[in-house]
């Protein structure tokens, strides 16, 4: 509590509260202090981050708060919820690792300026603020200092957390500042950017698409692809996967459901009459949200079914049981006042019709009996086929919640990461609606994709390598002549086109589609001295028309100033992305969630 001591000294006044609230509101995501996220306490493990192990309470403890901030209501939520508190976690320890190198330290008097001196940080600037003039009142936030001590420890606590968060937060700051400020833009990048934007060419070319040569001289093996795969491997990295088969049992409402869930609804209809509290009793009886039980509105706002008899309505009355979809609804008038702006008062009881236990255990024993017959991916594939079941296949990341077309499949994924075996099937699943029996196929570890995972984009790299040495080949054996020429002599499949106005940072041509390499090898010819280039999509052969060369401004100042805070803005983000590449990181939350 260093800066409250600090504090104290300096302007004589006790401390004060900052309740919880403000406190998590100031600070974010940023409150779990670093000692505690590297505590070796803790056995439990979440993984590991820049060599400093993260334990299970101090991740559970920022997931917490972040969901005490925005409250989460599906399963996706959740794990956005998950993967963001452990976002936090890179973020503050791959900086952290960075200042202790370069030995950043903010010294007790910072922290005191950051709170009570000339530059108050920002956010506590935005917490205290006038409500009358929507400024900062410098008085409001001396006055939560000052009782600071007289509170109880735990409300003590979040303010101390929060002098620590700051510090850390003004150490990174520090650090991408001493990067940023370093940021400049010489005068021949100056004429670049000018060249690149502002310069434009008239360009005639010959395209020759890929998918207009055939040649099936030389096949695509293994030995083809792989070599390919090898001499490629930096454009196929992957992360760790796992791929598992999977068959699904749906659990849907009987007949038989659907007459007991009548049955219900009927006595249901007699209590709801007879209730004396219908607001409480809608409430409480509901399978809607709750405060869509109560009803206040004019006679244009009822529901249709009530609008369509509004002259029988009377107080008391008791309309349903209504279907919509799968929900059923009654509906009792409450009270009608004709004097009231608001003369109908109505309460709603909404059910909804799900499969009853009997229905369940019966396609659970399917499942169950699944499980006991189909013992590997064979086993599983013939059961599919004999009872008419979809085989499906999905490949699974370690802290996925989907898999495949499965919603909420958490548990799932987690009995595929800390459990399961190759050609292994599963226990039993239930998730939303269905029970579900998988399989796993295949573990993919991190580093370069397996062939079978990439073998139809690799054949299709190579297969279009092998057209362009064709089409080359037979360019060169036409000889020089016009474009114009050269189209008829090579036959219909060569497109002659033409474009204007093209700039070195376009990345695409007219039919050519993505053709990077053309435009920059276009951008160095000299009028009337043809190229030949083999890009994405086919080979073209490219002829400078005209040339448009602007000349830059004498005084570029003003460019130079936007340019260079352009790159500030640009070097912030890539110094955050450049640590958390460089930082060694263990995930091992699958374990655990």
């Amino acid at each position: 509590m260093a800066l409250t001591r600090t504090i104290r000294k300096h302007s004589g006044l006790l401390a004060g509260i900052v309740a919880i609230g403000l406190i998590v509101l100031l600070i974010g995501g940023d409150v779990i202090q670093l000692s505690a996220i590297v505590s070796g306490r803790h056995k439990r493990e979440v993984g590991e981050i820049a060599g400093q192990k993260i334990a299970l309470p101090t991740y559970q403890a920022r997931v917490e708060q972040l969901r005490r901030q925005n409250p989460p209501s599906t399963s996706l939520q959740e794990a956005f919820i998950r993967d963001q508190a452990w976002q936090q976690l890179i973020t503050q320890l791959s900086y952290q690792e960075e200042c202790d190198v370069l030995g950043l330290a903010i010294s007790e008097d910072e922290l005191v300026d950051m709170v009570q001196g000339e530059h108050i940080h920002p956010e506590l600037q935005l917490a205290f603020r006038d409500p009358q003039t929507n400024q900062f009142d410098k008085k409001q936030l001396i006055s939560y200092l000052q009782k600071l001590a007289q509170m109880p420890e735990a409300q003590q606590a979040p303010w101390r957390q929060f002098e620590r968060d700051m510090a850390a937060l003004r150490q990174r700051e520090k650090y991408t500042q001493l990067m940023v400020q370093s940021a400049w833009v010489t005068d021949l990048e100056l004429q670049a950017q000018h060249d690149a934007t502002r310069n434009t060419l008239h360009l005639k070319y010959l395209y020759i698409p890929y998918h207009t040569y055939r040649d099936d001289s030389v096949p695509m093996t293994d030995k083809v692809l792989k070599d390919y795969l090898a001499a490629h491997k930096d454009a196929y990295q992957v992360t760790e996967s796992r791929s598992v088969q999977y068959v699904s049992f749906p659990i849907v409402p009987t007949k038989k459901d659907e007459q007991d869930l009548q049955q219900a609804l009927q006595a249901l209809k007699v209590s709801f009459a007879q209730a004396k509290d219908d607001r409480f009793f809608a409430k409480i009886n509901t399978d809607g949200e709750p405060l869509s039980s109560y009803f206040k509105g004019t006679s244009q706002q009822l529901p249709s079914v009530l609008a369509a008899q509004k002259h029988l309505l009377k107080k008391g009355m008791v309309i349903g049981p209504i279907q919509e979809g799968n929900m059923y609804k009654l509906y009792k008038v409450v009270a009608i006042n004709e004097k009231s702006p608001e003369p109908y008062e109505v309460a709603v009881i909404e059910k909804q019709l799900v499969p009853g236990d009997q229905t369940r255990d019966q396609v659970f024993r399917k499942a169950d009996f699944c499980v006991s017959t189909a013992k590997s991916a064979t086993r599983l594939e013939q059961y599919a086929r004999q009872e008419g079941l979809q085989l499906q296949e999905a490949r699974v990341g370690k802290n996925d919640v989907q898999v495949g077309a499965l919603n909420q499949a958490r548990e799932l994924v987690r009995w595929l990461y800390n459990e399961a075996t190759l050609d292994q099937v599963s226990p039993v699943f239930e998730l939303d609606s269905a029970y579900v029996v998988a399989v796993m196929t295949q573990h993919v570890p991190p580093g370069t994709a397996p062939l079978a995972q990439v073998r139809d984009e690799i054949a299709l790299k190579v297969g279009d390598q092998k057209k362009a040495d064709a089409i080359l080949t037979k360019l060169q054996q036409l000889g020089s002549m016009t474009l114009e020429e050269l189209a008829i002599q090579y036959g219909q499949e060569a497109q002659l086109l033409e474009v204007e106005h093209l700039r070195f940072e376009d990345d695409t041509l007219p039919q050519a589609g993505m053709a990077r390499k053309v435009v920059g090898t276009a951008f160095s010819l000299s009028p009337q001295a043809p190229a030949t280039v083999a890009d994405d999509n086919g080979v073209l052969v490219v002829e400078i028309v005209a040339k448009n060369d602007v000349a830059a401004p004498k005084d570029l100042g003003i460019r130079q100033q936007n340019l260079r805070q352009l790159t500030k803005i640009k070097q912030s983000y890539e110094i955050l992305q450049a640590l958390e590449t460089l930082t060694p990181i263990k995930d091992n939350r699958y374990k655990f969630y």
